[in-house]
């Protein structure tokens, strides 16, 4: 009996355990011979999937799509449309490069911005994954010359400016 209630307490707490941070992470680095800032975004693929869920219809599985797809396309979209980069007060513009998701269930977005007026200075503007929850944070790591700064952005604070000397 004291086996059963032991299972059964464990099978209803594995919900309330299974997911309790919110967190994407964005690696951007300058680089000086192209003039322009690599990016590498990580977040947990099915969080992302929600919102690929919420504008098609079943349940989504973002491995199994390719580039060519609406599904990526509209992925590509959405991620132009929530992380944002501005140098010297203008947008710059973001080159999807591919994606990739791991045995871990981590999703990871490869692009780059070009148009790069003054890296020493660049305003963020990230609201990834903020309509799904209201804890979510995404944390951008921008490494210039040999320096490397960070920012946590939340629904309160959506954007930021890192500025190197």
């Amino acid at each position: 009996m004291r086996k059963l209630v032991l299972l059964l307490s464990l099978l209803f707490a594995l919900p309330s355990l299974a997911h309790k941070f919110y967190v994407t992470i964005a690696e951007m680095e300058f680089d000086a011979v192209e003039n322009r800032i690599k990016v590498s975004l990580k977040m947990t693929a099915h969080d992302f999937e929600h919102v690929l869920e919420d504008k098609f219809d079943g349940h989504i599985h973002i491995e199994k799509y390719d580039d060519s797809t609406e599904v990526i396309q509209y992925a590509v979209n959405y991620l132009k449309d929530h992380f944002k980069l501005f140098s010297a007060d203008k947008q710059c513009d973001l080159n999807y490069l591919g994606k990739e998701v791991t045995l871990q269930d981590d999703l990871f977005f490869y692009f780059t911005f070009t148009n790069i007026a003054d890296p020493s200075t660049v305003k963020i503007v990230n609201t990834l994954l903020f309509s799904l929850s209201d804890q979510q944070q995404n944390i951008v790591h921008y490494s210039y010359k040999d320096q490397t700064k960070s920012v946590t952005l939340k629904p309160a604070q959506s954007e930021a400016i890192i500025s190197f000397e």
